[in-house]
């Protein structure tokens, strides 16, 4: 008997809704990816258009900031039930506490009135995107995996702060030990990112130099990705009023492109990564088996990164240099946990789209089940945008869960992009659209894994 098996509730169903884009837009089909200062086509059609900058809701961001404020000292006095557990249990409770958080697509994070040079939250300053340091409402890849390294290492919020601006910010070395300036945050995952947090000893490369590694160049060049976004003003600038949008637009627009910092300019960064041919074994009819010894030997817990070819990644049909400004190999992020479950349990709920007639997004649910006496699996916890925007994700009288555009009238309910877990085997392999997305992708090579400390 295998180990798991899909099982079908009764009233499975299909959602057929209009589709955003044809089946020939790559991009569309690429799965999780996440560019820092990029905006992509779908989202920014809704921004402002008459104005170089977007104008927030000041309110607003006090009440997200007071929430989040809330939440996280409430996820830290639950957390310390866990403080003599392995640090895996910790990442797994803080992955079912934050489960279904919302994937949020512009204003994941920004800098808020946050005073500069302070380590704790003090409001008054302006910032070129003022969306809050940290929140809770939302969540996307980044900010998912510095959120939980940020509670694993707080007893209280006054700890939690100082701690999310050291796993955050960095990149220009904090000039004049001022930290919380866009700038200045850890945008570049392999050249900012990885290095700053192994620094701060948050972060250990357990990849580099392990047996079937490979490595990927990219040469980085940051004041080329800065001058690429003065195309799109009114996206990057996003501040409270009309006085602030107008200087900071121009600041942004004089400054940001020519920082004087030595590495903005250009920086060729290696990164090894287990290519993913030697994590998921094809085998005769487009199958794949886990490699279990290579999955078995990764340290858990840990950060896991989806490595990509610059050379062969594509964005809005152009090269990721052409589309950025700049190479990049990092294009998703998320958690790594080992997790054993017991004969019956659901070990996740497995999304399937496809496309039925005039591309339309065709959506199906399934729960993929324990059958052995235990199955232990890695578990991936992230926050995906791999689904259909703006579809609905929640339970059904029957017990079975949908994920459809279909807003439901009343209950409990989410987004289908959110924050979720499933193994990392399933995820590698995930059959969307009629083809294995990852595996199948020229682009995407492997993952590259730090463990966390």
């Amino acid at each position: 008997m295998p180990r798991r098996q899909l099982l079908l509730f009764m009233g499975a169903f299909l959602v057929i809704t209009s589709c955003a884009k044809t089946p020939s837009a790559k991009d569309d089909l690429e799965g999780d990816t996440h560019i820092n200062g990029y905006f992509p086509k779908i989202h920014f059609m809704s921004l402002q258009g008459n104005k170089n900058y977007t104008l927030l809701n000041q309110a607003q961001y006090q009440t997200t900031v007071q929430n989040a404020q809330k939440k996280i000292s409430d996820l830290l006095i639950q957390l310390q039930t866990y403080h003599t557990a392995p640090l895996n249990t910790q990442v797994a409770f803080l992955a079912q506490q934050l489960s279904n958080t919302p994937y949020i697509f512009i204003g994941g994070m920004g800098e808020g009135d946050w005073q500069p040079a302070s380590q704790n939250y003090q409001g008054g300053a302006a910032h070129i995107q003022q969306d809050p340091v940290y929140r809770l409402d939302g969540l996307n890849c980044q900010t998912y995996v510095q959120l939980v390294i940020s509670l694993l290492h707080s007893q209280s919020l006054a700890d939690f702060e100082p701690n999310y601006l050291k796993i955050s910010y960095g990149a220009a070395g904090n000039p004049a030990h001022e930290i919380v300036h866009y700038y200045n945050r850890n945008n570049f995952i392999e050249g900012d990112f990885n290095p700053i947090n192994q620094k701060n000893n948050f972060l250990k490369d357990v990849t580099t130099g392990s047996p079937d590694t490979a490595t990927m160049l990219a040469t980085i060049q940051r004041n080329k990705w800065f001058a690429m976004q003065q195309h799109s003003v009114e996206a990057s600038v996003r501040v409270f009023n009309d006085a602030l949008g107008k200087a900071m637009s121009q600041k942004f627009s004089q400054v940001y492109s020519a920082l004087p910092y030595p590495h903005f300019d250009r920086q060729t960064i290696s990164t090894s990564y287990f290519p993913k041919e030697k994590i998921a074994l094809k085998q005769a009819g487009q199958s794949y088996l886990p490699n279990k010894a290579l999955l078995n030997s990764i340290p858990t817990p840990a950060v896991v990164e989806i490595v990509r070819d610059p050379r062969k990644w594509t964005v809005d049909d152009k090269l990721i240099k052409e589309a950025i400004g700049t190479e990049l190999t990092i294009s998703h992020l998320g958690l790594l946990f080992r997790q054993t479950f017991h004969q019956g349990d659901v070990i996740y709920q497995k999304i399937t789209c496809s496309f039925a007639e005039k591309q339309q997004k065709v959506c199906t649910v399934k729960p993929v089940v324990c059958q052995q006496a235990s199955c232990d699996e890695l578990m991936l916890s992230h926050a995906t945008d791999a689904f259909p925007n703006d579809y609905y994700w929640y339970q059904k009288p029957d017990g079975s869960y949908t994920c459809t555009s279909d807003k439901p009238a009343s209950g409990n309910y989410t987004m289908c992009n959110r924050v979720r877990q499933l193994p990392l085997f399933d995820y590698l392999t995930d059959y969307q659209y009629g083809s294995y997305l990852y595996m199948d992708s020229p682009s995407l090579v492997g993952i590259h894994v730090e463990e966390l400390l």
